[in-house]
């Protein structure tokens, strides 16, 4: 099975106030997925290990160990989600610390491929505490993050068209957050 992780954008982004019970921004913003994707490759794994592999032109700076793959599918078993170890090789067009939202898109594109049935909002909530806040956005093809934990869809489906120019820049958006 091969997927597609898509990236996202934020059209707008407002940064309120510090939660300081989560040590996160409340954020606002108005986001979209765009056409620039990670391929993911799944296989069933008979060992009761996962096999986590990434490659491609922006693989270099991904952790091999505790990243967003790896996190969720521990995240998965710890909920009974699955059972199962899989084998999973992805392939990195999405620039890593770039602020698009690649991790968190992998992340999302497994959540959404191994639990067919929703998630009861409990337990989802108890994943993005976990993986990270804007694991939720890749739910939804367009829309305005009115808080960390709302989203509003927008009524209408707006065909929107960019130019993503990548300047080779890393900028960790943990590490932004953390300037503020």
């Amino acid at each position: 099975m091969v997927l597609k992780s898509f990236a996202k954008i934020n059209l707008s982004l407002t940064i309120n106030k510090k939660i300081e019970k989560k040590r996160l921004h409340d954020i606002q913003s108005q986001f979209c997925l765009i056409n620039l994707f990670d391929k993911i490759s799944i296989k069933k794994n008979k060992k009761n290990v996962d096999k986590i592999f990434f490659n491609g032109p922006h693989s270099k700076y991904v952790k091999k160990s505790n990243n967003s793959i790896q996190k969720i599918l521990k995240i998965m078993r710890k909920f009974k989600l699955i059972s199962d170890y899989y084998s999973i090789k992805v392939y990195k067009k999405i620039p890593v610390f770039a602020g698009l939202g690649g991790g968190s898109s992998n992340a999302a594109s497994l959540l959404k491929f191994f639990c067919i049935k929703k998630i009861e909002d409990k337990i989802f909530n108890k994943i993005i505490d976990q993986v990270g806040s804007d694991l939720r956005l890749f739910f939804y093809e367009q829309g305005f993050l009115q808080s960390l934990k709302k989203i509003v869809k927008f009524k209408k489906k707006y065909k929107l068209f960019f130019l993503v120019v990548y300047p080779n820049i890393k900028c960790s958006t943990h590490h932004a957050f953390s300037e503020r």
